[in-house]
C-alpha cells in the first residue's frame, strides 16, 4: 500500500499528538518511579528510509531494553519504551526492584514491562480524550538487543512514520530513554481525519 503524502499541517498535527501523548506517558512514569523526568520536544519523522528508525534507536548506544505494546483504534500501530541496558537497570532500581549490575532478572523485567504498560495506557488515555473514541492496548512484550532487532521484534510493519520523544532523569537516578510511536501507514489518513486535518 502506498503511504499518504504529508504537508506541514499534517506533520504539525502528528507532532502535537506526540507532545500530548508522550507528555501524559512521561508524567505517569514519573509518578510510578518517583523520578524527575524531563521530556525533549517530540519529533515527527515522516518519510524516514528503511532502517532509519532502528538507527535512531541505536543512537542511544549499545544494546537496548525495550517494551512494546500494540495500539488499536484511531491510532493503530505500536508504542515502544526503550532505554540503554544500564539505564533500564537504573529505572528498575528506582522502582524498588533489586538488580544485579549487568543482569536484569525476572523481577526487573516484570517491573520494566509494567512501566511499558503504564506508559502505553497513559498515552492512549490522553489521545482518547482528543478522538472521543476508545483506544485499546495489547499486553506488553519485552525485548533486549540492538535498535534493529528491537524494531523487527516489536513492530509488525515497516512504516516510515514515527513519533519520537527522548526523556532524561536527573537526581538520585540518571538515565535516558525514548518513547517511540509508529503508526500503521495505511491508517494515518484516518488518524488525521479525526483531527480534521487532511492530506494534501
Amino acid at each position: 500500500m502506498t503511504e499518504p503524502l504529508f504537508g506541514p499541517r499534517q506533520v504539525d498535527a502528528l507532532q502535537e499528538l506526540a507532545t500530548i501523548g508522550c507528555g501524559a506517558a512521561l508524567t505517569a512514569l514519573a509518578k510510578l518511579s518517583g523520578l524527575r523526568l524531563d521530556l525533549d520536544v517530540p519529533e515527527a519523522w515522516v518519510g524516514a528510509g528503511p532502517g532509519a528508525i532502528a538507527s535512531f534507536l541505536g543512537g542511544l548506544g549499545g544494546d537496548l531494553i525495550a517494551v512494546g505494546v500494540k495500539l488499536e483504534g484511531p491510532l493503530t500501530g505500536h508504542l515502544l519504551l526503550a532505554l540503554p541496558e544500564a539505564d533500564a537497570e537504573a529505572l528498575a532500581m528506582a522502582l524498588g526492584t533489586p538488580v544485579e549490575v549487568g543482569r536484569l532478572g525476572p523481577l526487573a523485567e516484570s517491573a520494566l514491562m509494567e512501566c511499558g504498560n503504564i506508559v502505553g495506557s497513559a498515552f492512549v488515555t490522553a489521545l482518547a480524550k482528543i478522538f472521543g473514541e476508545t483506544l485499546l492496548l495489547s499486553v506488553p512484550t519485552f525485548c533486549r538487543g540492538s535498535g534493529k532487532l528491537v524494531v523487527e521484534r516489536l513492530v509488525d510493519h515497516a512504516g516510515s512514520v514515527a513519533l519520537a520523544a527522548r526523556f532524561t532523569a536527573s537526581g538520585r537516578a540518571r538515565l535516558e530513554g525514548l518513547i517511540l510511536v509508529m503508526p500503521e501507514p495505511g491508517r494515518i489518513t484516518r488518524l488525521l481525519a479525526h483531527l480534521d486535518v487532511h492530506s494534501p
